[in-house]
């Protein structure tokens, strides 16, 4: 197979160029059945409509190019907007999508509500739960609770904000479901959290529990995807592909490379951490396409800083797997 560039661009005026395609090539032999259909799916991660002030304007960007490509569905991977009625409208460029919609819980999603408010508020049935689409499996988890003394709680209010041991766990309920679930079905199958199933500083606590049923039943896994980490990276482990899908909006600075300069003065005082946040000039996001024939192609939205960058801040490179970058890569996965 040999690695090429993604014809289509999908960002605005100031995109970059297209960067060639990571190919992953693997084994998953589930069953496709006889459909002959394509499936398209868009992904976006951390839009974090609270934070950023420009946030509707990102989301219309996405759900104009998935209406316009005619995707199947569209998924959104968590710390997408806290249940305020201010976020009504919001809510509503989401909903005009005319196709399936799912959300995965982020983190800062309960930031200011409970998990139950957030998930009435978006319309969300369950925390955690999968769907069948044409003939693929898709499995949502929810890694938003604290472990101490001995109990899983879920997140609820910023409770979360405690010393980073006792947070990002998945429950030893759900760890039952997803083993079954996931066992239960002969079709390939995509895994979804807001939380990363393997990175080793911002992933899910209790993951080894997550991967070994991962790695059983790694012949249907066709990847994971997570966002909550705004970086763009892909590790394989084990037989099994973990796609980090980067946020849409930007990457979080430590007070040392705060900047007040990208914005007008205004939105500095109505937005308390915008200082912090080092923004995307164009709204990132990821469209996927599942062919009969085994190949799943990610084509991700390329796009620069808004000036100044970080490193024109100052901020050291950070470490393999943890870099930050404005874009989505691009991939092609052979799963059969």
């Amino acid at each position: 197979m040999k690695r090429r560039n993604f014809v289509a661009q999908l960002g605005m005026g100031s995109m970059t160029t297209i960067l060639p395609s990571t190919v992953l090539s693997f084994r998953p032999g589930a069953s496709l059945g006889n459909s002959a259909e394509v499936l398209r799916f868009g992904i976006v991660a951390d839009v974090h409509k609270d934070l950023m002030p420009d946030a509707d304007q990102r989301l219309q960007k996405f759900i104009g190019e998935a209406g316009r490509k005619e995707v199947d569905f569209i998924v959104q991977l968590g710390d997408f907007c806290m249940a305020d009625p201010k976020n009504v409208p919001f809510l509503e460029i989401w909903r005009a999508f005319k196709g399936p919609k799912y959300h995965v819980l982020g983190n800062h999603d309960m930031d200011r509500h409970s998990k139950f408010q957030a998930m009435e508020f978006w319309e969300m049935q369950d925390p955690y739960y999968s769907f069948d689409f044409q003939n693929f499996h898709f499995i949502v988890l929810d890694a938003n609770f604290l472990y101490q003394d001995g109990k899983f709680v879920d997140y609820d209010n910023s409770n979360f904000y405690v010393e980073d041991k006792y947070r990002t766990y998945i429950n030893n309920e759900q760890i039952a479901w997803f083993k079954s679930d996931l066992e239960g079905t002969e079709l390939p199958t995509i895994v979804f959290s807001h939380q990363s199933l393997w990175h080793y500083q911002w992933g899910v606590k209790n993951r080894l529990s997550l991967q070994k049923i991962l790695e059983a039943n790694s012949e249907k896994v066709v990847c994971c995807m997570n966002g909550h980490n705004h970086i763009d990276f892909h590790h394989r482990q084990n037989g099994i592909d973990y796609i980090e899908i980067n946020s849409m909006s930007y990457q979080w600075m430590e007070d040392k490379y705060r900047n007040t300069d990208r914005f007008p003065e205004a939105l500095y005082k109505e937005y308390k951490w915008l200082p912090n946040l080092a923004p995307y000039m164009d709204p990132l996001y990821a469209f996927a396409e599942i062919d009969p024939q085994g190949t799943m192609r990610i084509e991700g939205v390329k796009s620069q800083w808004m000036a100044p960058s970080p490193y024109d801040m100052g901020m050291p490179k950070p470490v393999y797997g943890s870099e930050y970058s404005a874009e989505i890569s691009d991939y092609e996965l052979r799963y059969r």
